[in-house]
């Protein structure tokens, strides 16, 4: 390549097993490698792979809010890329899921003209259906963040898979560890329970970080979700409440006829 560029990386879930051959070759060659990881043997394993990386923890715990955080940490990169001719941003997981930092940066980077790009990661949702063998084309998914889930009012369908992320973290703005994490539990499994009957199944789900663990799986019954615990990264699945009806007026428009 001729001309800067900045690609951002995700590493996946799992320690190394995740990343693409693509990745690998953009942390390893490139001039600066900024990385956010939450594991500290990655940490280790990027610093070994290129000696010019650089940790984003610091930022990230810099400011009481997230959001004042992001943005830091948004600058910070394009800062960088104006002193290195290439830039590797790594980030956990899929790095444009719940890494809002570096995607607003390519996305500026790409409107001042500049070769910018994101590549595909697997993130925690891949391997959540992956290990609750889902297909979410079989009657749709639903994927929303559980806060803003709940204070959005989001629309959604019953009769589709529904999955809610950070469950564990609900009304945390900020990075405060001693978040009363039940307090938002409670809101939403009452609000759950005004579309779904408090005896239905649902499943607490964490994605196994290294090869040959084993990944959460908690079922239980939306009732007992109050008194369930939870972590920073817990996801909950809620599988369809019953089949959805068709359409007959559609079936006929499109000429499909019901056996």
């Amino acid at each position: 390549m001729d001309q800067s560029s900045l690609v951002v990386v995700g590493v996946g879930i799992k320690f190394v097993s995740h990343l693409s051959v693509e990745a690998k070759a953009y942390i390893a060659q490139s001039d600066r490698v900024l990385y956010l990881v939450n594991d500290p043997l990655m940490k280790e394993w990027i610093e070994q792979q290129n000696p010019n990386s650089e940790s984003l923890d610091e930022l990230y715990t810099q400011f009481e809010l997230r959001i004042d955080s992001y943005q830091a940490i948004t600058r910070y990169i394009l800062e960088a890329y104006q002193r290195y001719k290439h830039i590797c941003v790594v980030m956990y997981g899929h790095p444009s899921v719940f890494a809002q930092p570096a995607l607003d940066a390519v996305k500026e980077a790409k409107k001042e003209g500049y070769f910018a790009r994101v590549l595909p990661a697997i993130s925690a949702e891949d391997c959540l259906f992956a290990d609750l063998l889902i297909d979410p084309g079989s009657c749709g998914c639903q994927s929303f963040e559980a806060t803003d889930f709940l204070i959005h009012d989001r629309l959604f369908d019953v009769k589709s898979h529904l999955i809610l992320w950070q469950v564990g973290v609900i009304g945390a703005l900020t990075h405060v560890k001693n978040q009363n994490k039940k307090t938002g539990i409670a809101v939403l499994a009452k609000y759950l329970k005004q579309f779904y009957p408090s005896q239905h199944r649902i499943t607490l789900y964490e994605a196994s970080q290294y090869p040959s663990f084993e990944p959460r799986i908690d079922e239980m019954v939306l009732d007992d979700l109050p008194n369930a615990n939870f972590s920073r990264i817990t996801t909950l699945y809620v599988p369809p409440l019953g089949k959805a009806v068709c359409n007959e007026a559609m079936l006929r428009e499109l000429e499909i006829e019901v056996v």
